[in-house]
């Protein structure tokens, strides 16, 4: 009995769960990635993102660690926001295993309009007097009140 007592207090004592190993991107076309340590609890993420704002749009693939709050499972999902001045679509997938997000997502196609509005307001006055129409799986509006 004291022998396994004692085995299993030693194994316990030198066993410790390696760390996620992901991979990061080191600039914004992600041509150049590293691998990172991430702390505890999180998991690996892979994201390609199209933003668009009056008379500029581009593209960024994202690979790095993610929080439990960004990832809390595995999986690929579509995210989009539209507000108004300014809008981005963004395919991410989450994974919890060494270096799983070496692949690249495709980006997602831009989605049509699906008949709901929302109330959108001018940045740079506060204003909100317009409306901006939702697409895709967009069913919620929002209102957030930055501070400086």
């Amino acid at each position: 009995m004291k022998l396994i007592f004692s085995l299993t207090l030693i194994w316990m004592l030198c066993s410790s769960a390696a760390a996620l190993q992901c991979n990061a991107c080191a600039d914004t076309a992600c041509s150049t990635t590293s691998s990172k340590t991430c702390s505890s609890g999180s998991m690996c993420i892979t994201a390609s993102i199209t933003a668009s704002s009056p008379g500029a749009s581009g593209t960024q693939v994202y690979k790095d660690c993610a929080a439990p709050s960004l990832c809390p499972t595995a999986g690929t999902a579509t995210f989009s926001v539209n507000l108004g001045y300014s809008s981005a679509i963004a395919s991410a997938q989450c994974c919890d295993s060494d270096n799983c997000n070496s692949q690249t997502l495709a980006f997602p196609t831009p989605q049509s309009a699906n008949g709901l509005t929302c109330l959108v307001c001018d940045p740079t006055t506060s204003q909100c007097s317009s409306t901006v129409p939702c697409s895709g799986d967009q069913t919620s509006c929002f209102k957030a009140t930055c501070e400086f």
